[in-house]
C-alpha cells in the first residue's frame, strides 16, 4: 500500500514537466555543457517524422524522463532538414529520424541510437551514456588530491549512478575556508541535494538568489520540488508523521500553497493506512478541497488512492471518488477519457443511472471528429448500461 500511494499521489504543481529544450545555437550548447560539465542530449528529427511525433508527445513529457535529463543533459532539438540544424550538421549525421545523440562538449560523440524509444528505453540509454564518461576512481582519486572541482565531478556522477554521495557532500561543504560565491561549490549544493530533511537542503534554501542565477528559476523550482517530494516520501515509507510535518515546513518556505496541498495530501495518506472509514472520508475530503481542487492530475491521483483502497466498498468513499474523477474529466483537455472510466467504475458498483450519465457525457466530450474506435467503445459501454437500467 505505501508504494502504492507513493505512485499514485504524486505532486503536479511542485513537479518537472518533461525535457526543457535548450533554444541557443550548437556553439552555445557546447559552451553550457562546458561549463556545467555535462553531456549534451540531441533529438535530430524531421517534421514530417511519424515516430518523431510520437516520441514529442509522449516521451519527452514525461515527468521520469525530464527530471533525469534536465539534471544531466543540456537538451537540444534539430530539425535535420531546416536551416537551424546547419551548424549541427556540421557535424553529425541523422542517419534516419529520430536519431538520439549524445554528445560531450568537446563536440564528440559519446552514444547513439537511431529509431523511436519508449521512456524506460530512453532512460537507459541516458545511463550507458553517462557511464561512458563517468570513471568513478578517476573522479574519486581527483578528489583526494584536491584537484578543483573534482568534488562536484564526483559527486555528479554518484548522484547518476543512483549511489551514496551524501558523506562526501557533507564533508567537502563544512570545509571551514570554502567559498560558497564559487560556481563549483553552489552547483555541488545543487546537484547533491536530493531530499529536504537534510542539510544540504537548508544551503539550497540559504543560497537560493545565486543558484538561480546559475541554474535557472525553472531547474530550480524543479530541484525543490523533487527533494521534498523525496522526503514525503520517505515520511510515508517510515509511516512519520514527525518527518511529513517537517516537510510541510520545509515547503513552507518555498509555496505556502504547496506546503497546505502536502499537508492535506499527507494526512490523506496516512488515513488510508488506518481502519477509520470515517477518518479516511475526512481527510480525502478536505485533500479534494484544499489539496487537489482545480488540478486535474492530483484529482485524478486522488481517485486512483481511493479507488485501489480498502475502503471504496462504503458508500461515501465511492461518492468521494466519483466527485474526484469528475472534476477531472471537466478539467481535462480530452475528459472524455475521465468521463469513460468513471462510467466504468460506477458500473462495477451497481450505480447505473449514473454510469450511464458518465457514458453521455464522454461521448459529449469526445465531440464529432473524436476517433471512431474511442466512440464505438464508449457506446458500447452505454448501450449495455442502458440495458442494465431496464
Amino acid at each position: 500500500m505505501i508504494r502504492l500511494l507513493a505512485l499514485l499521489l504524486v505532486s503536479s504543481a511542485l513537479s518537472a514537466q518533461g525535457i526543457q529544450f535548450f533554444e541557443g545555437s550548437w556553439d552555445e550548447a557546447l559552451a553550457k555543457a562546458a561549463a556545467e560539465d555535462k553531456l549534451i542530449f540531441v533529438d535530430a528529427y524531421a517534421e514530417w517524422c511519424g515516430p518523431c511525433k510520437v516520441m514529442a508527445a509522449n516521451v519527452f513529457p514525461d515527468a521520469e524522463v525530464g527530471t533525469f535529463f534536465n539534471a544531466n543533459f543540456v537538451n537540444v532539438q534539430y530539425d535535420m532538414e531546416k536551416p537551424e540544424s546547419a551548424a549541427f550538421r556540421e557535424f553529425h549525421r541523422a542517419p534516419a529520424f529520430p536519431t538520439l545523440l549524445f554528445i560531450d562538449a568537446n563536440n564528440e560523440p559519446v552514444h547513439r541510437v537511431i529509431g523511436a524509444r519508449r521512456a524506460p528505453q530512453l532512460l537507459d540509454d541516458a545511463r550507458t551514456a553517462l557511464e561512458r564518461v563517468d570513471n568513478l576512481d578517476a573522479l574519486q582519486k581527483d578528489y583526494d588530491a584536491g584537484q578543483p572541482g573534482a568534488a562536484l565531478k564526483l559527486v555528479r556522477a554518484l548522484v547518476r549512478r543512483g549511489e551514496p554521495h551524501l558523506k562526501i557532500a557533507n564533508d567537502y561543504l563544512r570545509r571551514p575556508d570554502l567559498d560558497f560565491t564559487e560556481p563549483a561549490n553552489l552547483r555541488l549544493i545543487f546537484v547533491a541535494t536530493t531530499e529536504a530533511d537534510s542539510r544540504l537542503f537548508d544551503l539550497l534554501l540559504e543560497h537560493r538568489d545565486a543558484i538561480i542565477g546559475l541554474e535557472g528559476r525553472e531547474a530550480y523550482d524543479d530541484k525543490v520540488a523533487a527533494a521534498l517530494r523525496a522526503s514525503f516520501d520517505k515520511a510515508l515509507e517510515f509511516n512519520s508523521e514527525r518527518l511529513m510535518a517537517a516537510v510541510v515546513d520545509k515547503a513552507a518556505l518555498f509555496d505556502k500553497d504547496e506546503a497546505r496541498r502536502l499537508e492535506s495530501e499527507g494526512e490523506f495518506a496516512f488515513s488510508l493506512r488506518g481502519s477509520d472509514v470515517q477518518k479516511v472520508y475526512k481527510a480525502a475530503r478536505n485533500y479534494l478541497k484544499r489539496g487537489a481542487a482545480g488540478d486535474e492530475t492530483r484529482l485524478r491521483n486522488l481517485f486512483g488512492a481511493l479507488e485501489n483502497s480498502n475502503f471504496i466498498d462504503h458508500t461515501v468513499i465511492i461518492d468521494l471518488a466519483a466527485e474526484a474523477l469528475g472534476e477531472a474529466a471537466g478539467l481535462a483537455a480530452e475528459g472524455w477519457r475521465d468521463y469513460y472510466n468513471l462510467g466504468r467504475f460506477l458500473q462495477k458498483r451497481q450505480r447505473y443511472d449514473q454510469a450511464l450519465e458518465a457514458a453521455e457525457q464522454s461521448l459529449t466530450a469526445l465531440g464529432p471528429n473524436g476517433r471512431d474506435n474511442y466512440r464505438r467503445a464508449i457506446q458500447d459501454l452505454a448501450d449495455q448500461l442502458r440495458a442494465q437500467t431496464k
